[in-house]
């Protein structure tokens, strides 16, 4: 601490002090509350009023303590910025959610730029009726409710930093509305516009430059195909995908791949998936260098503890999107025609959740469970689909063989209990 000033003057029957320091002629006062030690700033030059502000800053502090509220106060900005911190350094050691990037982009577009002054603690039903009204100004159109999840999940970020701190107390943190608009249907791929894609890839991952645009193109495509024959999320679900989340079960005679994901809610979910799905992973195992000369078999059966989505095996990839972006442009199929919207990786599982329903005559209640999600969401976002109430399985029985192209294959299986 500075070295303080030979000036210290006694209040409060010298339950504080007040003192100057060499490089200011403004007061500052020391005093205890909740067993800590406190320095603040009177904000005052003259003596007097400065006596005046310690008293009401240290009576203020003595009632919060005996009111349990939080001693010091703190700007949001500060705050959220604490929040971002903690975010970037999980998403940096591989920890963080995906979500944590929107999360901070929320953060820095929208949160920061309207609470920024204000007290942490004191951000109110008001304060949020009064950003919400702000927002619309600012985006110029109503939010979705998918937006203003985003928003409201990235501002309890916040609200848990400052209570993590002590910097405000649960009774203070806000009551968060969702009043956004209701999103329309899902945005998606039409058969004939998946065709043109699945073709378009094939001459795509032959077009690259060798190197790694060529080993991320590839590996794209298997992506996006796995993607839409399995319905599972693109980055969460996928990404935390490892060899050894793959196993080969038996039942009724039949083989199922059987993909076990963890994603979105933390918990494992399994999900069989059609026989195709193990040609593509096939495909990128023999271009894993580690592991190209073991058969599928082998890997499956070692349980590797090695990611399946990786550049090389390796590395773990964030430019998908934009890459993915990239090949929408090229082949024409950027802009979902219906809703005028640019399509992402997600498109993937709504166009399979799209071919289920209509095609597969699969039930809102079964490709709910399938996808790892709630019938309700289901019902609201894919309404428009003509759903039949009939229980067809997922994926086909059979051998893996035909897709491996194996004549033989080891007998060691997982039974399905």
């Amino acid at each position: 601490m500075p070295q303080k000033s030979t000036h210290t003057v006694h209040i409060l029957e010298g339950a504080a002090t007040l003192y100057q320091r060499p490089t200011t002629p403004i007061w500052f006062v020391r005093y205890k509350a909740d067993g800590k030690w406190i320095r603040t700033t009177t904000k005052q030059v003259k003596l007097e009023d400065a006596k005046q502000a310690a008293v009401k800053l240290v009576t203020n502090a003595w009632f919060r303590v005996e009111n349990d509220l939080p001693i010091v106060n703190k700007r949001f900005k500060y705050v959220a910025l604490l929040a971002i911190k903690r975010m970037q350094d999980l998403l940096d050691n591989g920890q963080g959610k995906v979500t944590y990037k929107h999360y901070i982009q929320a953060i820095n577009n929208y949160l920061i730029p309207y609470f920024a002054q204000h007290n942490v603690d004191k951000i109110d039903y008001t304060v949020i009726t009064k950003f919400a009204a702000w927002r619309v100004e600012k985006m110029r159109i109503v939010p979705s409710q998918s937006c203003i999840n985003t928003h409201n999940s990235a501002l309890n970020r916040v609200f848990d930093e400052a209570l993590l701190r002590g910097f405000m107390i649960k009774t203070q943190v806000p009551h968060l509305e969702n009043k956004g608009v209701v999103s329309a249907r899902r945005d998606d791929f039409t058969v004939e516009e998946y065709i043109k894609l699945v073709r378009y890839m094939r001459k795509w991952v032959k077009d690259a430059r060798s190197g790694i645009e060529t080993n991320t193109r590839y590996l794209l495509r298997d992506y996006v195909l796995i993607l839409a024959n399995t319905g599972m999320r693109a980055g969460t679900e996928a990404m935390n995908l490892k060899w050894q989340h793959i196993t080969l079960v038996k039942q009724d005679g039949n083989e199922y791949l059987t993909l076990n994901l963890k994603g979105k809610t933390k918990k494992m979910r399994a999900i069989q998936v059609p026989h195709r799905i193990a040609a593509y992973l096939q495909r990128i195992q023999k271009r894993d260098a580690d592991i190209k000369d073991m058969t599928f078999y082998e890997v499956i059966d070692a349980s590797l503890d090695k990611y399946v989505f990786r550049v090389n095996g390796k590395d773990m990839t964030s430019n998908f999107g934009r890459v993915f972006k990239r090949l929408l442009i090229a082949a024409e199929l950027l802009k979902d025609r219906r809703s005028d919207k640019d399509r992402s990786l997600y498109c993937l599982r709504h166009y399979f959740a799209t071919m289920k329903i209509t095609k597969g005559h699969i039930s809102t209640a079964q490709i709910a469970a399938y996808m790892g999600t709630s019938e309700a969401m289901i019902e609201r976002h894919y309404g428009h689909l003509n759903l039949q109430r009939i229980a067809d399985k997922f994926v086909g029985g059979g051998s893996l063989d035909v897709e491996l192209g194996l004549a033989n294959k080891p007998s060691k299986t997982v039974q399905l209990i």
